[in-house]
C-alpha cells in the first residue's frame, strides 16, 4: 500500500499560515534571470534578483549564503525549498534543481516545484485579456504559452511551444498581454502582431522568486507532500 502521509524523513513544514514561521526558500534559475527568496508563509523576509547570463554555478551558492546570513537564517532553520523546474536552459534548470534538491535532502525539507511561466503570470494583475508569458529558448528562439483570468487567478490554455519570433507575432491573438523575456528582435518581431497587443512596462517582464515562494507556499498548505524523489525539471535546449 502506498504512504498517503508525509514521506519519510521529510520534516513537516512549520510556520504554515503562522506569522513569523521559519523561511521557505525559493530557488529560480531557469533561464539568463535568477532569482532567489526568503518567505516566511506571510512575510518576505529577503529576495535577490540578479543577471546569471552562463555564470549560475558560480553566483547560485554565494547568493543563497549571503541571503541566509542577510537574514540571520540557517539552512537548519528552513521549513521547505520551492524550485522552478523548468521549462528553461539546460544548464540553468539542472544547477537549481540539483542545488534545491541538495538542500532538501540534507535538512529533510519538502521539495515544490513551480513551472516557470506559472511563477511569471503570479505577478501579473487580474485583466479580461489572454496573457502570453514568454521565455527566451535560445537560438533565437522563445517558449510560450497562453493564460487567461479566471475567479481562482491565471489559467494555462496551452501547452508551453517553442517557436522563433515571427511564429509567435503570426499566432498571437489580439487584443493580449505579453510578458516576459522579449529581447530587441523580439520586439520588432510582436510590433507586427498589430495594435492589440499591450506589452507592459520593464518591471513586470522579471520573474521573482518572491512570487515562486508564494506559490510554494500554496502548494503546502493545499497538501502536497514535497517529495524531493518525485521532482522532475523540464527542459527546452
Amino acid at each position: 500500500m502506498g504512504n498517503h502521509g508525509q514521506p519519510q524523513g521529510l520534516r513537516q513544514p512549520r510556520g504554515l499560515g503562522q506569522p513569523q514561521g521559519l523561511p521557505l526558500l525559493a530557488i529560480d534559475t531557469a533561464t539568463y534571470r535568477a532569482s532567489i527568496a526568503l518567505h516566511d508563509g506571510v512575510t518576505l523576509r529577503g529576495e535577490c534578483t540578479w543577471e546569471a547570463i552562463n555564470r549560475h554555478t558560480v553566483t547560485l551558492v554565494p547568493h543563497i549564503t549571503e541571503l541566509l546570513d542577510e537574514t540571520g537564517i540557517t539552512p537548519h532553520e528552513l521549513s521547505a525549498i520551492a524550485v522552478c523546474r523548468g521549462p528553461g536552459s539546460y544548464t540553468g534548470v539542472r544547477i537549481g534543481v540539483a542545488v534545491a534538491k541538495g538542500l532538501a535532502l540534507s535538512q529533510h525539507l519538502p521539495l515544490i516545484g513551480i513551472t516557470t511561466l506559472d511563477i511569471l503570470v503570479a505577478a501579473q494583475a487580474p485583466d479580461p485579456r489572454p496573457l502570453y508569458a514568454l521565455f527566451t529558448a535560445g537560438r533565437k528562439r522563445v517558449g510560450y504559452a497562453r493564460y487567461v483570468w479566471q475567479e481562482t487567478g491565471w489559467v494555462v490554455e496551452t501547452e508551453v511551444e517553442v517557436v522563433t519570433w515571427a511564429e509567435l507575432a503570426e499566432r498571437v491573438v489580439t487584443p493580449a498581454l505579453i510578458v516576459g523575456e522579449i529581447t530587441s528582435q523580439g520586439r520588432q518581431a510582436l510590433s507586427e502582431a498589430g495594435a492589440g497587443l499591450e506589452i507592459p512596462p520593464a518591471p513586470y517582464h522579471l520573474r521573482r522568486a518572491g512570487f515562486l515562494a508564494e506559490l510554494g507556499w500554496a502548494r503546502l498548505r493545499a497538501g502536497d507532500e514535497g517529495n524531493p524523489a518525485q521532482l522532475l525539471p523540464l527542459y527546452t535546449h
